[in-house]
């Protein structure tokens, strides 16, 4: 805390970045900061801000995409929480997600009471404006920042005190996440799985192919797509250059 990284965002940019005495000029108005916030870089990539309020943390935290504006271009980020042990090369298995409570009864809508249950899922940081103004009693949504690693209950048991009897009641209550971003702990990025990440199946292509040639072109037909183009191609340029060393022999 005596350092702000309690209320700390990553800025990640894919795509080169405005330097930082431009991002001090821009962030407090693209992201309408409302109190005192600091910029410093961690990497090439990564922009840490530390945020004084935790209105300007919670907002910028839920940027989870964007674009920064500066002299006529525009630099795509990605926001990311601070996490202990920051390492640029992975992204954090945190996230920001918002939870919907359907059907909860009235009496629980207290925001005091909402965080209370949004606690069993994550690290609750604020309410919708729907529930601020009391506007949808049917779904009550709150803002959770939430480890993508976890198991990520699908209801709740809340244990309800009626105060004139004392008798306790089991309510249980179901947990709807909204958009709950993917997580790859094959190459450490948010937004897919080891199913479909690029970077594993280029890795066993590569494999397929160093095993095959190991082994002898000879396997080429258990092969299938990319990798047996690849040997295909590698064979037809091996009898290429015999044909070639064969003809420099007989001339």
């Amino acid at each position: 805390m005596e350092e702000g990284l309690h209320q700390a965002v990553i800025l990640k940019f894919s795509y080169g970045k405005p330097d930082l005495q431009e991002l001090r000029q821009i962030i407090s108005k693209q992201f309408d900061v409302k109190g005192y916030y600091n910029i410093g870089q961690l990497e090439y990539r990564h922009i840490l801000i530390r945020f004084d309020l935790f209105e300007d943390f919670v907002q910028a935290l839920s940027r989870s995409t964007g674009y920064i504006k500066a002299k006529g271009d525009e630099f795509f980020f990605r926001t990311f929480s601070w996490t202990i042990g920051f390492n640029p090369r992975e992204e954090t298995s945190r996230a920001v997600v918002w939870i919907s409570l359907p059907d909860l009864p009235a009496n629980f809508f207290a925001k005091r009471s909402l965080m209370s249950i949004a606690s069993a899922v994550g690290k609750p940081l604020a309410v919708d404006k729907a529930m601020q103004d009391r506007t949808r009693p049917s779904t009550a949504r709150v803002k959770v920042v939430l480890d993508l690693l976890d198991k990520h209950p699908k209801r709740i048991k809340i244990h309800i005190m009626d105060k004139n009897s004392g008798k306790v009641v089991e309510h249980y209550q179901e947990i709807v996440y909204d958009n709950l971003p993917k997580y790859c702990t094959y190459c450490k990025h948010q937004g897919h799985d080891e199913r479909s990440c690029r970077w594993k199946t280029v890795k066993n292509k590569e494999n397929v192919v160093v095993a095959t040639e190991n082994e002898g072109l000879g396997n080429l037909d258990k092969l299938q797509d990319d990798a047996r183009d690849f040997l295909n191609a590698k064979r037809a340029g091996q009898l290429e250059d015999e044909a070639a060393k064969a003809s420099l022999v007989e001339q």
